[in-house]
């Protein structure tokens, strides 16, 4: 399942505050591995791919609600 993040910086802090093991791949490519078993591909290019198990998982809803947020246009 494939997300839009306008600000990946932005999310890559966010995820930095959860317990992960953090994979630097080429090409822009950060992999986040979670122990629940979810697997979050975050891009420069603000693509963000949910893979593994639990992609409809608490964290990973967690997760989406705060990319939600972050594309929000301000009011």
């Amino acid at each position: 399942m494939s997300h839009k993040c306008l600000k990946p910086e932005m999310l890559k802090s966010f995820l930095g505050n959860l317990e992960h093991t953090l994979d630097n791949k080429p090409n822009g490519q950060s992999m986040y591995k979670f122990s629940n078993g979810l697997v979050l591909n975050v891009y420069e290019t603000g693509s963000v791919v949910f893979q593994g198990s639990e992609t409809d998982g608490t964290l990973a809803n967690q997760i989406k609600s705060f990319i939600d947020s972050v594309n929000a246009p301000f009011a």
